[in-house]
């Protein structure tokens, strides 16, 4: 798996394996990392360069209708455009930049800070997806393909087998994906559903697809993770977007996520009481000697009030019609016995000041003891 980011010391320099002379004597190469404004510019012009002289396979997409049954079997293909191939009247991706709200394919530019560089992301969206938002702090599942801009798979994972979802933010010991990875994917949304095929496999419904092409910076830089890619390669990543769930890192019962629905971990309110602890990972987020825990209350459903829930679609559907305007949706866990239970959060404001209790310090109470 190479999507992941491995935790490690970013050194500024490299220590390359040694070489040995005539003596036998071993000599070690010191080499200094080059400089990342200059290896941005380069990886931009090649990500500019390749967007504008290859395209991708459009005629096999119905536009007209993202939500056809033949676009969930839809899979980009890129390839370059040229007279020898006859492809020479193919749009180029490039041409998909800047196009009207609402109007697919698209190319769209989000620009990712990191290290005191403004990066541009270059986002290739052919369906975003009929499914749910994804937040940075979530875990999210994809078929994706990674490539170099030479066309070699550095990586690759047609379905969603073992190891995902993917943690997209690193918290602690759990490593997250690259910067790129995460602020392409998040753009996207998740599919509807799913139908299992008579032959085992199983195609997903109304999934996000597109291709994210990322710089070095937002990826692995002068450390690749394999031997394919090398350093300061620019990343492509063709991506099937398929499920999105819920982190929970502080197991205060409040979804990570919606401790911090902005994404943005540095803002002076996603640390509500001022110790220093995010709220995503602090266990009392507003510091008033009540557990967040004790502050919320959850439920579990394991029936519509008559009969139990034999499948996830029917325990979501039960959830969208029925959940009260404070309650929130967690999961949906399958049982041994075939049903499905749901569970939800209720996130109580008992002055009802628009500030929910876990976040507001003047309200103490413990549910727990009630």
């Amino acid at each position: 798996m190479k999507l992941r980011k491995f935790l490690f010391p970013i050194l500024s320099l490299l220590l390359v394996t040694f070489s040995c002379n005539d003596d036998d004597t071993e000599e070690f190469v010191i080499v200094e990392l080059r400089d990342s404004q200059e290896v941005y510019e380069e990886n931009l012009i090649e990500i500019q360069t390749y967007l504008e002289t290859h395209y991708f396979n459009y005629e096999d997409f119905d536009f007209t209708d993202n939500t056809n049954p033949a676009n969930n079997d839809f899979t980009v293909v890129l390839d370059t455009i040229s007279a020898d191939n006859g492809t020479q009247d193919k749009t180029p991706i490039i041409d998909y930049l800047n196009q009207a709200d609402g109007i697919y394919p698209r190319l769209d530019i989000k620009v990712v800070e990191q290290d005191d560089i403004d990066y541009n992301l270059y986002i290739l969206k052919v369906r975003e997806g009929e499914g749910d938002s994804i937040s940075p702090l979530d875990a999210a599942a994809m078929a994706y393909k990674g490539t170099i801009p030479d066309g070699t798979v550095f990586d690759s994972q047609i379905g969603i087998e073992a190891g995902q979802p993917f943690n997209l933010t690193p918290v602690g010991d759990a490593a997250g994906v690259v910067t790129g990875f995460k602020e392409g994917i998040v753009e996207f949304k998740t599919s509807t559903n799913f139908t299992e095929n008579t032959d085992g496999t199983i195609t997903y419904i109304n999934h996000g697809i597109g291709v994210i092409f990322m710089p070095s910076g937002l990826g692995y830089f002068a450390s690749p993770s394999t031997s394919t890619i090398p350093q300061y390669s620019p990343l492509f990543f063709n991506l099937k977007v398929i499920s999105r769930s819920n982190t929970d890192w502080d197991l205060d019962g409040i979804p990570s996520h919606l401790e911090h629905p902005d994404g943005d971990f540095t803002e002076a309110d996603d640390d509500t009481d001022g110790d220093l602890l995010v709220n995503f990972i602090d266990n009392d987020d507003d510091g008033d000697g009540v557990l967040t825990v004790n502050e919320v209350i959850k439920l579990e459903y394991d029936n519509d009030g008559t009969d139990q829930f034999m499948s996830k679609a029917e325990a979501k559907a039960y959830f969208d019609a029925n959940a009260a305007d404070d309650e929130f949706f967690i999961y949906i866990e399958g049982e041994l016995d075939g049903t499905f239970t749901l569970h939800t959060l209720i996130i109580p404001d008992d002055n009802n000041d628009g500030i929910p209790n876990y976040l507001d310090s003047s309200v103490t109470t413990n549910l727990e003891e009630e």
